[in-house]
């Protein structure tokens, strides 16, 4: 199941990107956790006010994430949910025979499925950064 995890990340980002619906304020910026950069995950936008907008996400690469103006974010209140794809240190056999990593959920629930974190997004470009402790 830990070995599906990054394929349902990579899906997970890809269907994010769509959601946003029409143009909107472009988000960036960097997410650490204890410190460090959180080299692969995603992170997620979910509107707080259901009658004014959609949600929308983009993978973290690197520590940083980019949602550009399209399909970008409407201004306002979010819910933020960030996963990272932890690799464990072993290894699985894809379907093609690649050899890849096997990841699991890095971050403590208080970050994504519980989470408490919120953003506000503005009119044009916005810069948020996470850092997330332990």
């Amino acid at each position: 199941m830990r070995a599906l995890a990054g394929a349902g990340l990579a899906l997970i980002c890809a269907a994010l990107a769509g959601c946003g619906g029409g143009g909107g304020s472009a988000v960036e910026g960097a997410v650490t956790y204890d410190g460090t950069p959180v080299k692969a995950g995603a992170i997620s936008f979910i509107a707080a006010d259901t009658k004014g907008g959609g949600s929308g996400g983009a993978a973290i690469v690197d520590g940083t994430y980019k949602i550009p103006p399209e399909p970008g974010l409407k201004p306002g209140k979010y819910k933020v949910e960030i996963r990272w794809a932890k690799p464990t240190g072993k290894k699985f056999k894809s379907e093609s025979g690649d050899m890849l990593d096997m990841t699991e959920e890095g971050l403590p629930e208080k970050y994504h499925t519980k989470s408490e974190l919120t953003a506000e997004v503005t009119s044009g470009p916005n810069k948020i950064d996470f850092t997330l402790t332990k």
